[in-house]
């Protein structure tokens, strides 16, 4: 039997097409005059081969009576359990006896990569011994073993294609104690600088791995270097701990320079956006001082340079936030009333007025504060930022341009003036009184210095960072320990 694929027929039409089919190469004997079933459904229809003309198209005796797309079929090449059945097996395994036998012999004797055509009539690229022979000649045993003379590689590492580039390395000669292994490139017949290997002057050494510091040095947990003015000019890096003047909170960077016993480092802990520095004088170091920058400072709205973390520049109509203060949002509750929501109080920093301070309010005209500013904490956190007017006594000058330049402190009103009708109200632009509510004037902002709750953008980022760092730590000084385990066992065996 044989009922590979399915097969599509047309109404009162012999031709019969299949799909996935090999009428023609195959090992069942499919051949003209056999019975063929075609299912349609639960109905079956009982035909006859009368040719085959390809493995996917064939010629019934008698028309299909029905159509029939994609449907299923069994051809009997033989009555089962009869002697025609016994000998269609025989011829059949004699025929894929013979295919093998034919492909062996092939790969036996031919060379090079052949075409095997396989029983069921796909072909396949297969290589000969004598190609598997040429691929294995001279390859290195993965056991290891003596590799004698030099060793080379053609155009490695190289991004552009070059013509007759070679890399070579050369061992370090017996002759020369001092010698160095080393690298030279050649194009041609042109030689480029060399790259050398030095001896390792005590101990074993080993090539920089993904992950170390590069030009820098990483310093053990335990390490006390930090706070030694043996260490050298380079740069460093070391986990937080004891013995780290930079703090114990995280991984500690710093670039070290002296000469002798005097000179500088410049440091920073994860997690701290902070750059600091100390001097050497004389074998003492001298205090950590912060390095001021715009990622700790911010101009505040007169133009002097203020602590920043977290700062907001509240606007008449919107608000601008750093890095520290993301996702804090502002609501407009009405003239000169302005809500912060998202945070946690007013920063109590002394520089921006200590426990009852945190607001900067901006200056106009000969550096006169241009409102009255003040502030009201939340039972949530939340702040409400109040604005009123600020009346100065100036000059009648100073004052029609102080009013010329900040229209905010006009209001409409309906004020009653003299025409030639009599007195009539006009509804005309007057000053605001004094302390009376106004928006903050347009191109100024004050600077509101405040408290984050724990689970803000920022503080979510820098609890993340100090986690990755924490791990990348760990993970470093356990490999570091393998490694000196691992030195110790071979010194050992030695």
């Amino acid at each position: 039997m044989y009922n590979i694929g399915t097969v599509t027929t047309t109404a009162t039409s012999t031709k019969v097409t299949g799909t996935n089919t090999k009428w023609k190469d195959n090992n069942s004997l499919v051949s003209a005059g056999q019975v063929i079933l075609i299912y349609n459904g639960t109905t079956v229809y009982i035909n006859s081969i009368a040719s085959i003309q390809s493995n996917t198209e064939l010629t019934l005796s008698f028309p299909a009576q029905t159509e029939v797309k994609n449907g299923e079929y069994r051809i009997e090449t033989t009555m089962v359990n009869s002697y025609s059945d016994a000998s269609n097996k025989i011829v059949a395994m004699n025929i894929s006896n013979v295919q093998f036998s034919d492909i062996q012999n092939r790969i036996m004797t031919e060379s090079g990569v052949i075409d095997v055509k396989l029983p069921d009539g796909t072909v396949r690229k297969t290589r000969t011994e004598a190609e598997r022979d040429k691929l294995l000649d001279g390859k290195f045993d993965k056991a290891g073993g003596l590799v004698e003379g030099g060793v080379t590689a053609v155009a490695l590492g190289s991004t552009r294609k070059q013509t007759n580039s070679t890399i070579y390395l050369y061992p370090a000669p017996e002759s020369s104690p001092d010698g160095y292994a080393y690298f030279q490139y050649k194009i041609g017949d042109r030689w480029f600088g060399r790259v050398e290997i030095p001896r390792p002057e005590n101990g074993n050494t080993r090539l920089m791995q993904v992950g170390d510091y590069g030009i820098g040095i990483s310093l053990p947990q335990s390490s006390t270097n930090f706070t030694s003015t043996t260490l050298g000019t380079g740069f460093y890096a070391t986990p937080g701990g004891t013995g780290n003047p930079w703090g114990n909170n995280g991984s500690a960077h710093i670039v070290n320079v002296r000469d002798g016993n005097y000179g500088f480092q410049i440091g920073r802990t994860t997690g701290n956006m902070n750059l600091s520095f100390r001097t050497l004088n004389a074998g003492a170091f001298s205090a950590i001082s912060t390095i001021y920058s715009t990622a700790n400072t911010t101009k505040d709205s007169n133009g002097n340079l203020k602590a920043a973390s977290p700062i907001i520049k509240v606007f008449a109509d919107h608000i601008e936030l750093n890095e520290e203060s993301e996702g804090v949002e502002l609501e407009k509750l009405g003239t000169g009333r302005y809500k912060l929501k998202g945070v946690l109080g007013m920063n109590s920093d002394a520089s921006w007025g200590g426990i009852h301070g945190g607001m900067v309010i901006p200056n106009g005209i000969n550096n006169l504060p241009l409102v009255w500013g003040s502030f009201d904490v939340l039972p949530d956190g939340d702040i409400i930022i109040e604005t009123r007017y600020r009346k100065h006594e100036l000059n009648e000058r100073q004052e029609a341009e102080r009013l010329m330049t900040y229209p905010e402190f006009l209001k409409d009103e309906l004020v009653e003036v003299d025409t030639e009708e009599g007195k009539k109200e006009k509804l005309l632009k007057v000053e605001r009184e004094d302390y009376e509510y106004c928006d903050i004037p347009n191109g100024h902002w004050i600077d509101v210095r405040v408290n984050m709750p724990s689970n803000s953008i920022y503080n979510l980022k820098q609890a993340e960072a100090e986690r990755l760092a924490k791990e990348a730590a760990e993970k470093q000084a356990e490999e570091e320990a393998k490694l000196e385990a691992e030195e110790a066992e071979r010194e050992s065996d030695i």
